[in-house]
């Protein structure tokens, strides 16, 4: 079996790998596998099986609009660049084959999943539920959001459970034994204690002088390596909504209008429902109800929403927009404790019934308002800002005073950079590509407004732009001067640790001058604050007969750093520390095990991608394995 395979292979398992631990997802979530089809053509194959087209863009399309929703306005912007684009659709269609290959696995292990296990699941879900018992509003908004009805619901459920008794499965077949626990232990919770002389770099190169014919020498033994990147300067102007909403004032008039344009938004109503396939049958239970028939009872035997029904149709309360808009629309017209006619709601009918409702006053929602309005008045605002600038950035394009006036802002200005370090204001990929890829590169023009939030803005203007090329002597002298500066401050460093060293090794009652180490330190992996120095002080081999074991390391900040190791201490862990540790190692290794199942399938599968659709290329279609 493959999983016995891995088993072994996971054993290769080294201690770092616990102050990384990466879980390796298995994507259980959003399966598209149950949609596949090949009735268009494909975006990739998977040992024959396609995943079609159709079925990518879907997904892609439900990724991009959550994303868009989530992020706003930040994650659009990014949207205009060809090259982030491409990047989200090829990560789609790996995890995509990810998912295909787990299915395929899944399905030759045998795995299965029966209908109460997806109803328990459903009921179970934290994300359904309020108070701690299952909320079918909450469920009903989660198939509205996403379009999906009752039974494609399910079927995305079989898939996950399915997924996940492999997964389970998986993690179950790894173990460690004790011996293994208190030996990675030992490594991992062992105390050092050391004490430090550091010798800063800063002040070293500081001190370092470098001649002309130094750098000259080295300028033309390195020539052909100093590349100057492609580097531009540029004006630019600012404009958010954000800052014009600072500017907006509302008046008592605003609030009370918009509260009574805006009633349904402050109202929560306590509503059941019976929900039937056809009108002919929503009919005849109406006409049930009238000859007084019991709601709740109806609703048990009745409705198809089995979940709800469960409960005499009862769907808790309802705040506005939490489901569809003709329901809540037909269960305002209602009068406490009256039900509705059949309503059609996306193809079903209802019958809704309001048991209770709630309405908020204007002074509990003051506030509330007067924010939304001056939001409001700044979109507006900011809308009519955007179309001045839009037409000024056109018709002035010899400089950005004109659009800065239009927007009333001011003009900014940057020093020379390259696209590895745009400044912060401008670092969006459309902004970039804007100032170093469009028709504004070379200057003499103004860019469009480029977004770079939510209803937020720049507009760029190239003052000057340096194309890439080799640097001239003048040109790299200022970086040559700091690198040789550098290396001859690390040599002076490391001569005078190596020979403190030396002389303490060979009777450390005499301390070098110059040197003088810090009071004791305590260094443990648990608490690793500096990769580098850390590094260095667990390399130095354990003191022996009580002496101090003296060694040469180095910092994060590139310092040189003498290291006097006095003593190792070794931990000594209760049951109960143990038994927490063995966790972190099961896991740790877990997820190592299901890397390498990841990698394995992939190994062992056949694979075809058909890159010319996922990069979205214009020119005959190809494939890739």
């Amino acid at each position: 079996m493959l999983i016995e395979k891995m088993h072994g292979i996971a054993h290769s398992f080294i201690g770092k790998a616990i102050f990384a631990l990466i879980p390796v997802s298995f994507l259980i979530g959003g399966m598209s596998g149950y949609l596949y089809s090949s009735n268009d053509s494909f975006a990739a194959k998977v040992n024959g099986e396609t995943i079609s087209q159709q079925d990518f863009l879907n997904r892609y399309n439900q990724e991009f609009e959550a994303r868009a929703q989530q992020e706003g306005e930040s994650f659009l912007a990014k949207t205009d660049s060809v090259e982030f684009v491409t990047a989200l659709r090829q990560n789609l269609i790996q995890r995509l084959v990810d998912q295909e290959l787990i299915r395929q696995y899944a399905k030759e292990l045998k795995l299965g999943v029966s209908d109460e296990m997806i109803k328990r699941a459903i009921v179970s879900d934290p994300n359904l539920q309020s108070n701690g018992k299952f909320d079918n509003v909450r469920y009903q908004q989660l198939l509205s959001q996403n379009g999906l009805t009752s039974d494609t619901y399910a079927a995305i459920l079989r898939n996950a459970l399915t997924l996940e008794q492999m997964q389970n499965g998986l993690a179950d077949s790894e173990f460690v034994v004790p011996a293994q626990v208190k030996d990675n232990a030992q490594v991992f919770f062992q105390k050092r204690i050391a004490r430090l002389v550091t010798l800063p770099l800063a002040d070293e190169i500081a001190k370092q002088k470098v001649t002309d014919e130094e750098i000259k020498a080295y300028y033309d033994a390195n020539a052909k390596s100093l590349v100057q990147p492609e580097q531009a300067k540029v004006q630019y102007i600012h404009v958010s909504a954000n800052e014009l909403g600072k500017l907006q004032p509302v008046t008592e008039t605003q609030i009370a209008q918009y509260y009574q344009e805006n009633k349904a938004q402050f109202i929560s109503q306590k509503l059941a429902h019976i929900q039937l396939s056809t009108e002919k049958e929503a009919d005849s239970v109406y006409q049930e109800l009238k000859k007084g028939a019991d709601f709740a009872e109806l609703a048990k035997t009745k409705s198809l929403d089995k979940l709800s029904g469960a409960q005499g149709g009862e769907l808790g309360w309802v705040k506005d927009n939490e489901l569809p808009k003709n329901f809540e629309d037909a269960a305002l017209l209602l009068n406490v404790g009256q039900y509705s006619t059949p309503v059609n709601v996306d193809g079903a009918y209802h019958i809704i019934l309001v048991q209770d409702r709630k309405e908020r006053t204007l002074e509990e929602v003051k506030e509330q308002i007067a924010d939304t309005v001056r939001k409001n008045l700044a979109e507006s605002r900011f809308q009519a800002v955007e179309k001045a600038v839009r037409e000024k950035a056109a018709e002035s394009s010899d400089s950005l005073a004109a659009v800065a006036d239009a927007a009333g802002v001011k003009v900014e200005e940057t020093d020379y950079f390259g696209k590895n370090n745009v400044p912060a204001a401008l670092n969006f990929p459309n902004v970039t590509s804007a100032i170093f890829e469009s028709d504004i590169a070379n200057g003499g023009a103004n860019s469009e407004p480029l977004t770079v939030g939510e209803n937020e803005f720049v507009v760029v203007r190239v003052v000057d732009h340096k194309a890439e090329g080799l640097q001239s002597l003048d040109e790299a002298k200022s970086t040559i001067e700091q690198f040789l500066k550098r290396e001859k401050a690390d040599k002076v460093l490391t001569e005078k640790a190596e020979q403190a060293v030396k002389a303490l090794s060979a009777d450390q009652t005499k301390l070098p001058a110059g040197i003088s180490f810090s009071e004791p330190q305590t260094f443990t992996l648990v608490d690793n604050k500096d990769p580098v120095l850390y590094e260095g002080v667990f390399a130095i081999a354990k003191p022996q007969d009580g002496k101090v074991a003296y060694q040469v390391a180095r910092n994060s900040k590139g310092d040189v750093v003498v290291v006097a190791l006095e003593r190792v201490e070794e931990p000594t862990l209760n049951e109960q520390e143990l038994a927490k540790f063995s966790t972190q190692l099961v896991r740790a290794r877990q997820g190592e095990l299901q890397g390498q199942l990841m990698q394995a399938l992939r190994e062992k599968a056949q694979i075809e991608i058909n890159t010319s659709f996922i990069n979205q290329d214009d020119s005959e279609e190809g494939a890739a394995h």
